[in-house]
């Protein structure tokens, strides 16, 4: 029976193979979409040469054209817009999903990933659906639905884990998309395209002549040939990562941060120590700290008659060694020999003075 099935399919599609398997390349184009395939030829050797390098650009690209493809799909139910709004309204609307996908690095990460594993499960559930329509078999509905959810988020997934592989492998399988789309247009008219798209959509079409078959095989052929340049040339000794680090601290370029090392090192120079904190009130450098934690007051009264009794001391002291100096100078035949008790009193009034006046300025 199906032997008989197939047999069947053949003879309602025979009518169409003649036309399908014409080697006649086409003799006019549309102009809009000669632009738009010329448009997606550089972006295809865009993604096999740098892909990876301008990694944000990818990402950006290939957000956008998942959005605006879906968007199209969604908005192409309507039935009272016509094609040049439908476009418009997917593209500016994908612009906004490129944007978060370029900015929002692991967002970006997910949906290259997923595009990945969206272009492996459409191969899948085509070679699937070729072996059942030969043997006879309908192909389930569910079937391209599990395999877009399964590949798709498995692929996904395993870009946010395996980041710089993924990346190239993704950009270098969708450098072969594009320019298998490429090809098809300008040698075929899009049979390829149109052919994917009916049997996603369970619709009758005819078998794939050899034409068919030596044009998907670009795919394959120029994922290599991506993979090979980034691996040893635009992508070899580079991280994204880094890249992404430098992205983040370029706004604080402008602000010159501090040496601490430097400022360490030149404090613990006695010039500079000694210039912020001298050596006699080393010892009143946390008493600001103590008052205020015990709760003490210093009024301005008692820092005044502090003073004044210092400077009283001090001009005592001066007074006496005044009188001294007189005494030495009217009895020539005694030696001046200052007294040790003088010289300490002295010192130790000008300690004290020093000292008294560096921790009342503080405390001031």
């Amino acid at each position: 029976m199906r032997h008989n099935n197939s047999l069947s399919w053949l003879q309602t599609n025979r009518t169409m193979v003649d036309e399908y398997c014409n080697t006649n390349i086409p003799a006019d184009y549309d102009l809009h979409w000669l632009i738009a395939h010329a448009v997606l030829a550089l972006t295809g050797l865009f993604y096999a040469l740098l892909g990876y390098r301008w990694w944000r650009l990818t990402m950006f690209i290939t957000s956008f054209g998942l959005g605006s493809l879906f968007l199209y799909i969604i908005l192409s139910t309507q039935p009272t817009m016509n094609e040049s709004q439908l476009l418009g309204v997917s593209c500016s609307i994908a612009t906004l999903f490129g944007l978060i996908g370029a900015l929002l690095q692991y967002v970006g990460l997910f949906i290259n990933g997923f595009c990945f594993g969206l272009t492996l499960s459409i191969t899948t559930f085509i070679s699937l659906d070729m072996k059942n329509r030969a043997n006879g078999v309908s192909t389930s509905f569910w079937l391209p639905i599990g395999l877009i959810l399964l590949l798709g988020l498995i692929c996904a997934t395993i870009t946010l884990r395996f980041q710089k592989t993924m990346i190239i492998i993704t950009s270098s399988c969708l450098a072969g998309v594009c320019q298998i789309l490429v090809l098809d247009y300008f040698l075929q008219s899009s049979v390829l395209l149109h052919f994917v798209h009916k049997r996603l959509l369970f619709e009758p079409t005819p078998t794939l002549c050899l034409r068919h078959w030596l044009i998907a095989l670009i795919l394959p052929v120029i994922m290599c040939f991506g993979i090979v340049i980034q691996f040893s040339c635009t992508g070899r000794n580079y991280d994204h990562r880094d890249s992404w680090q430098r992205a983040i601290s370029a706004g604080k370029k402008r602000y010159k941060t501090a040496n601490l090392k430097r400022i360490r090192r030149h404090y613990n120079q006695d010039t500079l120590r000694e210039h912020i904190i001298p050596d006699e009130s080393n010892r009143f450098r946390y008493f600001y700290h103590i008052r205020r934690a015990h709760g003490d007051a210093l009024s301005s009264d008692f820092i005044q008659n502090v003073r004044q009794q210092n400077s009283a001391a001090v001009r005592l002291t001066a007074n006496q060694n005044s009188n001294n100096n007189n005494n030495n100078n009217n009895d020539p035949s005694q030696p001046i020999v200052p007294t040790t008790n003088t010289t300490n009193a002295v010192a130790s009034a000008r300690t004290d003075n020093d000292s008294t006046t560096t921790t009342l300025t503080h405390l001031i």
